[in-house]
């Protein structure tokens, strides 16, 4: 037994000299040599393979050339100011409203929609770039896959020789703690590496972190809409602890900060004048409480009082209390209502009350409801020629029905189709730029010629102009909704 550990500690040793002698390459950050399994021949390959993932993933890429050219100008310039100034890196702008920044291997770098219109200036979009041109200078994820794919091979070529169970868990066990994405450590050196590009570059470093803290602004901002206590931030999950770790960067920051740094205030909102704001259309938008699908060609209006959210398969709107609603889309050939309807909840036929069926527009519509507890489920399924089947369903407490049954038949009686003139002249909301000087209800006037739901409006306009205090106090230029 000990003469057949020490042969299997024998072949450890023998492969991972092999390994450490073939793989120990030049950190570009660090102008050290470390032990990485893949070669930057291999990071290029990977991006490349990786880049059209990435853009299916994600809405595809945003269509605006001056905003295009801004973002890749100012990342040019910041990977000069790095350890691989003659590298070339590919700068994408995503077609999405979520808030997220991301690199992938090769010099491929993501920054959202959402992302960019958050930002409050020209020094915190330079801070999320120069983070990301971090990770990828430092080769962060080429340590990742030394560490998860690396010890994965290890464990593959000893669990060849080896049936010791016990040597197997162990190698086993040690190769899921690297199945993490970016450590805390990477993530501080991608930090100091964003300082350290920012400065070179005269940009404000204290801005990344300002836009940081904007983030977790954003985030509690975000739970409060969903009603949900985890953070849900996509950046601050990637990103955690934030706006703590940078100023701690910048503090420990050895080099010379510029004595008057670029914000660029006023050419980033220049800039991002114009910009889309919220989902693309083929994904349907708001236009204040009304939603419209162009695709489809329909559109439907809804109370105040809900808010609705947009995921890939449905609509759902959350009201003050726990009562929701729901909207989807179904093709079925099943011409009995009552069955379908049946089917699709899955219950009795014997359950389902107060069935009703009428003809407007060109749609014919089927309602009724079902009680299941303490809830009662209200059903409206709007029907074309095409055999789609626009599905709206209430769920909400028995006691509270009157209340919201009544809102409820007045968004399935605004559903309607769209004509052509029609279609040509919607289109999703924009921000556009003002200047505005301080004077009373200032604020609460720019709310209200919002284009966007009305609940949830005063926070929203609050956090994508980053305000602290509830009144505009100064003239200044503000991010509005058209």
């Amino acid at each position: 037994m000990k003469n057949k550990i020490n042969y299997y500690f024998l072949v450890f040793c023998l492969l991972t000299s092999y390994l450490l002698t073939t793989s120990c390459q030049n950190n570009p950050a660090t102008g050290k040599n470390e032990f990485n399994l893949m070669s930057t021949e291999e990071e290029d390959r990977i991006g490349k393979s990786e880049h059209k993932k990435v853009l299916d993933q994600f809405g595809g890429e945003y269509k605006n050339l001056k905003l295009k050219n801004y973002v890749e100008s100012l990342g040019k310039f910041l990977v000069s100011t790095s350890e691989l100034p003659e590298k070339e890196f590919k700068f994408t702008i995503l077609n999405t409203p979520i808030v997220n920044a991301f690199a992938l291997p090769g010099g491929y770098i993501y920054l959202t929609r959402g992302l960019i219109y958050l930002c409050q200036n020209e020094a915190q979009l330079a801070g999320v770039i120069a983070h990301e041109i971090g990770h990828i200078t430092a080769r962060h994820t080429a340590k990742r896959y030394t560490k998860s794919v690396g010890t994965n091979v290890l464990f593959q070529v000893l669990s060849v020789f080896s049936k010791n169970n016990f040597i197997n868990n162990l190698l086993g066990q040690s190769a899921q703690l690297f199945l993490l994405s970016y450590s805390r450590s990477q993530e501080y050196q991608a930090d100091q590496l964003a300082v350290r590009y920012m400065t070179r570059a005269g940009f404000d470093p204290k801005e990344m972190a300002n836009f940081l803290s904007l983030m977790e602004k954003y985030a509690n901002m975000q739970r409060k809409i969903l009603k949900i206590d985890e953070n849900i931030s996509e950046l601050l999950q990637t990103h955690p602890n934030s706006s703590k770790r940078v100023n701690e960067v910048i503090s420990n920051y050895k080099g010379r900060i510029p004595l008057n740094p670029i914000v660029g205030k006023d050419i980033f909102l220049k800039k991002i004048d114009g910009i889309s704001y919220g989902h693309k259309t083929e994904d349907g938008f708001f236009l204040k409480n009304t939603f419209i699908h162009k695709p489809l060609k329909i559109k439907f209006s809804f109370d105040k009082e809900f808010y609705f959210l947009n995921y890939p398969k449905a609509l759902v709107g959350y009201s003050n209390n726990n009562t929701k609603i729901l909207f989807d889309l179904d093709q079925t050939n099943e011409i009995n209502d009552l069955n379908y309807l049946a089917k699709w909840i899955k219950v009795s036929k014997k359950k389902i009350k107060n069935p009703e069926s009428y003809t407007y527009d060109q749609f014919s519509v089927f309602k009724a409801q079902v009680k299941k507890k303490k809830k009662t489920l209200v059903f409206a399924l709007i029907k074309n020629k095409q055999n789609l089947i626009y599905r709206f369903l209430l769920i909400t407490d028995t006691k509270e029905i009157k209340q919201y049954k009544k809102k409820f038949d007045d968004i399935v009686f605004s559903f309607s189709s769209l004509t052509e003139d029609e279609l040509a002249k919607l289109n999703p909301p924009i921000i556009k730029i003002i200047t505005a000087s301080p004077r009373p209800n200032l604020n609460k006037e720019l709310v209200k010629k919002l284009n966007i739901q009305t609940k949830h409006s005063e926070e929203i306009f609050n956090t994508i102009n980053d305000l602290k205090v509830h009144k505009i106090q100064q003239e200044r230029k503000l991010k509005i909704i058209y």
